[in-house]
This record gives C-alpha cells, structure tokens and sequence, in this order.
C-alpha cells in the first residue's frame, strides 16, 4: 500500500491517497486538486507530479 499526504507537497490540507500503485495516487491526486484546490487538469505540472512522487511513501495501514 503507497500513501501520499497533500500537506508533504506544500498545501495546508489534510487529504490523503492511498493506492496500490503511483498511477491510483497520482489519478487521486489530480481529482482533488481540480476538486478541492481548483487546479486545472493542464495546469498539473511534471514538477507537481514529480512532487507527488518523491512524497509517496509506503504505509502498513
């Protein structure tokens, strides 16, 4: 199980992934960003995505 916590890529929010795969976090990601940040699907940067990444860590629960 991988989990990534918004707040470890900058933003004061509280929203949490958790997936079987980078690609289950990363499509997460991007509905709560366009949700509950009001990023545009095009503004989702490489430099984000990679952002996402680098703070995806695995996780036991």
């Amino acid at each position: 199980m991988l989990k990534f916590k918004c707040k470890d890529a900058g933003f004061d929010c509280k929203f949490v992934a958790k997936g079987k795969t980078q690609d289950d976090i990363l499509a997460q990601c991007a509905s709560h960003a366009t949700k509950d940040h009001s990023i545009k699907p095009e503004d989702i940067t490489e430099e984000l995505k990679e952002k996402i990444r680098k703070n995806t860590h695995k996780s036991w629960f």
